[in-house]
């Protein structure tokens, strides 16, 4: 049924909010490693893996050897990669570490089969400060060597969402 009326209706808009970040993210890094290596791990010791290749990067520098230092105080995202083998089996222990001590919420433990392949993966949010060193370690139970395969297999990357 048509009344032949027409109904406009005329609803007001809101103010305009706050205009976001200008530029994406304020700051991010990463590191990478895919070159097939054995690290060798001694008893209950934690070694750093090694992260020779940087990916671009916004207020985090490279300066310290297979790590990410941030330079801008907040709270960031750390996902992480690793895919190793061992040579014996064991218990191998994944951990991204600040300023060389383990976040709690990265730290895996996996029982290892003798040559089969293992991927640890993870990701995390932190509150970060200027300053502070980012980097992944390993240890295990047992003196160990442990093989990082060919193509990429071990990656550590932060980005900053919020700060704080």
């Amino acid at each position: 049924m048509n009344s032949g009326y027409t109904l406009n209706f005329v609803i007001p808009q809101g103010p305009t909010g706050p205009a976001g970040p200008a530029g994406g993210l304020q700051a991010y890094g990463g590191r990478f490693n895919n070159t097939a290596s054995t690290l060798n791990l001694g008893i209950l010791t934690q070694s750093q893996i090694p992260l020779p290749t940087t990916m671009p990067g916004s207020n985090t520098s490279y300066t310290t050897n297979n790590s990410i230092t941030i330079n801008q105080t907040g709270v960031y995202e750390i996902n992480y990669f690793l895919n190793v083998s061992a040579s014996v089996g064991t218990t191998l222990t994944l951990a991204v570490r600040n300023n060389g001590t383990n976040i709690p919420s990265t730290v895996i433990s996996r029982v290892l089969s003798v040559g089969t392949s293992s991927v640890y993966s993870g990701s995390t949010i932190v509150n970060l400060s200027s300053g502070n060193v980012i980097d992944m370690a390993l240890s295990a139970l047992v003196s160990l060597g442990v093989n990082l395969s060919s193509g990429v297999n071990a990656t550590l990357t932060v980005k900053k969402i919020n700060n704080n």
